[in-house]
């Protein structure tokens, strides 16, 4: 097993595990306080919003989960509302509802629920910027106490039940923002940037968080959030951590403060950066992913289906919704449809990549129909083609292809071949560059009639082939 030293160099050799890259889909869980308001502005996503209104993009932003941030602009959608439902309660008032709704809730179901639609790894959020605890830290916050956190250890809770279920568990943590620590309100991502806590509160509060979480549930993967105080205690972190185990990883968010974001307290550089970022995001193909820091594993880029990203290991990170938090407001246009997640998915596996999709519980720890139905057909989908799907690989023997809005994806599996297919299969294929092949089928089904047209394959398919929105096929060659 290699030692690792606390330094970038050393950390940076660290290798993806194959588990990961073989689990193709993931579970987050975005569950706290502000699942109580479930409330954002709806109606458009993060990526859309930051290009359209780069200046005000946060204080407008769909996420439920920044909610506390939304409510401080008195003008804002967030604060009328507030208004009209709470009054003038603070936000930390939302603490009694939620830990009066763990009464009756258990990490069982849930966790059922993730294991049967064939997710091998679940990342719940163990403390979001509103800095809320879900586990009872011996660390009192320094600006709420000694009980700014659950009555109960949920994470450990959820820990159990998933290993109970042969799921790979992460934590994700916020360590570059804390709404505690800086309580100016952020409106766009220059903002954020400047707001990157820092000092030796902060480190010492991320640091000791970070080795309870450790201690407490064996983690396999660190998700961590936003940025990371200082190196002071970062490197030696994380050699801990991968030398206890080399089969963990961590993401690619713990980003260390730089001159950029020194340079975010001027509004000239911030309205800049916003533009810069804003022009970025109307570029095809841009993927909106955090800067690549020093020492990561794998990237995330954020309601983004990237097509593809190097060598480098990723997965895709997204509510169903708009939403990370519970947004009871959404309507189901603002949803994607099961049909929609499959064609998706198989867009990122087919690329290289992994789904790390979220779910949005209510205050009271219950999974809404409008998430949960989605995932049951990704999952119905999974149990009749993850043959195809675990442990692939994109399979450069042949080049991807397209016929109108459907793609097919060549991956490797087990020994086998398959093109994942996502869209429907027209009554007729031009396969370009398939000529070798000598054979194609339905997987679990009939072959299908191909041809050989110089380099090309032509495939008819069958018409009661033709209906199905996703499909799988095994490639002879």
């Amino acid at each position: 097993m290699t030692r690792y030293r606390p330094d970038p160099e050393s950390l940076a050799a660290h290798s993806v595990p194959s588990w990961w890259r073989d689990a193709k889909l993931g579970v987050m869980i975005t569950w706290g306080l502000y699942s109580v308001a479930a409330f954002a502005p709806r109606g458009t996503d993060v990526v859309k919003l930051l290009a359209d209104r780069p200046d005000d993009a946060l204080k407008l932003t769909p996420y439920a989960e920044w909610y506390e941030n939304s409510l401080k602009f008195a003008d804002g959608p967030t604060a009328l509302q507030h208004r009209q439902r709470f009054g003038e309660a603070p936000y930390t008032d939302f603490r009694a509802t939620f830990e009066a709704g763990l009464a009756t809730w258990s990490a069982d179901p849930m966790m059922d629920f993730i294991a049967g639609v064939g997710a091998r790894y679940v990342v719940p959020v163990t403390k979001h910027h509103d800095s809320y605890c879900l586990w009872p830290t011996r660390f009192a916050n320094p600006m709420r106490g000694a009980q700014w956190h659950a009555p109960r250890d949920l994470v450990v809770e959820m820990a159990v039940a998933a290993r109970a279920r042969n799921l790979h568990f992460g934590v994700y943590y916020s360590a570059g923002l804390d709404w505690t620590l800086n309580p100016e309100p952020i409106a766009n991502l220059g903002e954020m940037r400047a707001a990157l806590p820092a000092g030796s509160v902060a480190r010492q509060m991320m640091r000791d968080h970070y080795r309870e979480l450790i201690a407490a549930t064996d983690p396999d993967i660190l998700w961590n959030d936003i940025g990371y105080p200082d190196a002071g205690d970062l490197w030696g972190l994380l050699a801990e951590y991968y030398n206890a185990r080399e089969d963990r990883l961590i993401n690619d968010r713990f980003q260390l403060p730089t001159p950029t974001h020194a340079a975010m307290a001027d509004p000239a550089a911030r309205a800049a950066f916003n533009r810069a970022i804003a022009d970025a995001l109307r570029t095809p193909g841009f993927a909106f992913a955090p800067d690549m820091p020093a020492v990561f594993d794998h990237r995330t880029p954020e309601y983004a289906t990237s097509g593809g990203m190097g060598d480098v290991a990723w997965e895709t990170v997204r509510g169903v919704g708009h939403s990370f938090g519970y947004k009871a407001n959404e309507i189901a246009a603002d949803f994607l449809s099961g049909e929609a997640l499959v064609d998706m998915f198989l867009r990122i596996v087919g690329n290289g990549g992994n789904l790390l999709i979220n779910i949005g519980p209510r205050a009271d720890g219950s999974i809404p129909e409008e998430q949960t139905g989605p995932l049951r057909h990704l999952g119905d989908f999974l149990k009749h083609h993850g043959r195809a799907i675990y442990g692939s690989r994109p399979w450069a023997g042949l080049p991807q292809v397209g016929s109108g809005d459907t793609l097919l994806l060549p991956v490797g599996a087990g020994g086998a071949q398959f093109a994942l297919v996502a869209g429907p299969l027209p009554p007729t294929l031009r396969l370009a560059g398939w000529g070798r092949v000598t054979g194609l089928s339905l997987l679990g089904g009939p072959a299908l009639d191909c041809r050989r047209d110089g380099d090309d394959l032509v495939v008819e398919v069958p018409p009661a082939l033709t209906g199905a929105s996703a499909s799988v096929l095994e490639i002879a060659a």
